[in-house]
């Protein structure tokens, strides 16, 4: 996608961090962003920031229907998207053996279900405009190679299903002028660590997820948003934010590799 200005741009989990730092970028590569997510206050306050012709809509992104709801009302309010960023996800602190279905239930609701909910309820608009459209869905390097030994093992199997999701729907949509991208940061500076927030009361309650030294060299969301209008504009298949990516994926290989090895040896 070459051109991103007059584009109607809708960015889940749009109310903090690097949601927030995807709409600021896309507005100001002159698109008219539709800031959405399950917080109101805080999307009021970055379609404030933003200014102009920027919007706020409230929506829980694991419930199918709403995000049904918030296409029809963001193409009623700016006109039909063409750019989505299915950027809503949360995160929590956990063993995976003896973790609660209610951990699993929230992570892949949010996490994967929020992206697939958000592709069936914009795909549609897309293709009806037919001028083509540029999908980002939030992984992460955690759903590339994981970070092995940390408690974050709910979140990166999430995390690697986006990839996978990604990759499947971009070949999928390719012939209809439809790109797909997987923006796969690596550590960043933003209120992720405590999403248990936002958690629904009715699946108990949630744990912060504790802040690991790495952090404090971390970029933030704002550095972010750049990099994902690159990618828009490129449609590249990965967006990445970090400079581990290339260490971190070769050291997961390496192991990878070293069983094929011993799979060729016999």
């Amino acid at each position: 996608m070459d051109e991103i200005r007059g584009r109607v741009a809708v960015v889940t989990g749009g109310g903090d961090g690097i949601g927030r730092g995807i709409a600021h970028a896309l507005a100001a590569a002159g698109a008219r962003v539709a800031v959405a997510d399950i917080d109101a206050g805080a999307v009021e306050r970055v379609a404030g920031e933003i200014g102009g012709e920027a919007r706020a809509f409230q929506v829980d992104v694991s419930v199918a229907a709403e995000m049904v709801r918030l296409a029809n009302e963001v193409d009623a309010a700016l006109g039909p998207a063409s750019i989505l960023c299915n950027n809503a996800g949360v995160m929590l602190d956990g063993q995976l053996v003896g973790a609660p279905a209610n951990d699993w239930e929230w992570v892949l609701r949010v996490n994967l279900m929020g992206v697939v909910h958000g592709v069936e309820a914009f795909v549609p608009g897309m293709r009806s405009a037919g001028n083509g459209g540029q999908i980002v869905n939030t992984g992460s390097m955690a759903g590339l190679a994981p970070r092995l030994g940390s408690r974050l093992g709910i979140y990166s199997a999430s995390k690697a299903a986006v990839v996978s999701y990604s990759e499947m729907i971009r070949a999928e949509l390719e012939g209809e002028g439809i790109g797909v991208s997987v923006l796969c940061p690596s550590t960043v500076n933003t209120r992720i660590w405590e999403a248990d927030r936002n958690r629904p009361e009715t699946l108990g309650p949630g744990r912060p997820v504790p802040r690991p030294e790495r952090i404090a060299g971390a970029i933030d969301g704002f550095a972010v948003g750049p990099l994902v209008v690159r990618g828009i504009q490129e449609n590249r298949p990965y967006i990445f934010t970090g400079d581990d990516v290339r260490r971190r994926i070769e050291e997961r290989f390496a192991r990878i590799e070293d069983d094929i090895t011993r799979h060729e040896a016999g």
